[in-house]
């Protein structure tokens, strides 16, 4: 792929502000994983349209710390991606574990593994631009709702259950949603005694695709693809007069607000919100294991991470978009930072698991609590936050 080529579907990313926790609900053909030819989408992997949230952000343009943008990318999304990539290797291996002795032990072990995998990601959901998108990892991985008709019809088959057979699947037949719902059934209830042959053969694949798609994603951020810059460099060079996908310092900057904002409508009003009008489990992410909770907890958690430019057990980093907030305005840094404990708190007081509760009238008070949080913090990262970047 040329740089050419390269620079032209980032950038198409950019403008279209493919953001994490936007997803597609669609079902594209697939190409190999990693695809060998990037596919521009609208969407990303789960569902909504990407850039509602953010078409009409009031930027200030007037961010010209370099560096926040580059700790950013060293201290969050490169540590968080290796951890994803080994996570997913656990998961695989437990996978196939599972697939060639099948027991009530090695289905806890490939169980608790895909739990410890979808939380590394759901961790990453606002920062999934650039390669995540444009290159179509994320969807690849991360497809949701999926095709439960044409996966029974694969397992029903006789055709090759390889990792080389899922490559070339349609995303909505694969990635972590394909391994939920074999692994845990319909409604996580699903017996040792269910699986068959061939669904353990299917997970078994699944995993290790869901492996080299997940190393996939991390050298492009490491190590460039083809020949390619890393996208580490890419964005972490902002405002570089070669630059052709952040021409200037603040569009680098505001690749990442948009990413909080984008993963905080997500959560609000697609994860929770549509489900709380329907009061039903029926579009929740992870109903297949009742761990959509734990999805929402990660998602803003990561949104959490990415603005204070650090992991959850690192020390303070002065180097951030919550360090540069401080310099310019110390009360919204200290509002921003109350708002997401809130929100996180809110967010645990939601009765487990919200397959059950988002239906109970009981819930209702906790659910809503939850769903105001989010949003408010997302209101003051759009109304206070974005007139600084």
């Amino acid at each position: 792929m040329s740089q050419k080529t390269i620079q032209l579907l980032l950038a198409v990313t950019l403008a279209g502000n493919l953001v994490a926790c936007n997803s597609s609900s669609s079902t594209p053909e697939a190409s190999d994983s990693p695809p060998a030819e990037a596919t521009v989408t609208s969407e990303g992997g789960e569902g909504g349209e990407a850039g509602e949230a953010t078409a009409d952000l009031n930027w200030g343009n007037q961010f010209e710390d370099r560096q926040v943008i580059a700790s950013f990318a060293d201290n969050v999304v490169l540590p968080k991606y290796a951890r994803f990539s080994t996570d997913t290797a656990k998961l695989s291996d437990a996978l196939d574990a599972f697939a060639g002795n099948p027991s009530e032990e090695t289905l806890a072990a490939a169980r608790e593994a895909w739990i410890e995998t979808r939380s590394s990601w759901e961790m990453t959901e606002s920062f999934a631009f650039g390669p995540a998108g444009s290159l179509g990892y994320d969807g690849a991985m991360d497809t949701w709702p999926i095709n439960e008709t044409d996966i029974q019809k694969i397992i029903e088959s006789e055709d090759p259950l390889t990792a080389e057979a899922v490559a070339g699947m349609q995303d909505s037949q694969k990635g972590m949603h394909a391994i939920e719902y074999l692994l845990f059934g319909v409604a996580n209830n699903k017996s040792l005694d269910e699986f068959s042959d061939r669904q353990r053969q299917y997970l078994s694949a699944l995993g290790q695709d869901l492996e080299k798609v997940s190393e996939a994603l991390l050298a492009s951020w490491q190590k460039g693809i083809d020949g390619q810059p890393a996208y580490r460099e890419v964005l972490a060079k902002a405002g570089e007069a070669d630059n052709s996908i952040y021409p200037t310092v603040p569009a680098g900057a505001q690749e990442m607000v948009t990413g909080l904002v984008e993963c905080l409508n997500e959560v609000a009003v697609e994860k929770l919100g549509v489900p709380m009008e329907e009061k039903a489990s029926t579009n929740l992410e992870s109903r297949f294991s009742f761990n959509t909770l734990n999805d929402l907890k990660n998602n803003v958690a990561g949104a959490q991470n990415l603005y204070q430019g650090k992991l959850a057990d690192a020390s303070n980093v002065d180097v951030s978009l919550s360090g540069y907030v401080t310099k310019v305005d110390p009360s919204l840094n200290a509002e921003i930072e109350t708002q997401f404990q809130e929100a996180l708190a809110a967010i645990n007081n939601i009765p487990a698991p919200l397959e059950k509760s988002v239906s109970d009238p009981a819930a209702e008070p906790q659910l809503e609590a939850a769903k105001e949080a989010i949003e408010t913090l997302q209101q003051t990262i759009e109304q206070k936050l974005v007139p600084l970047i």
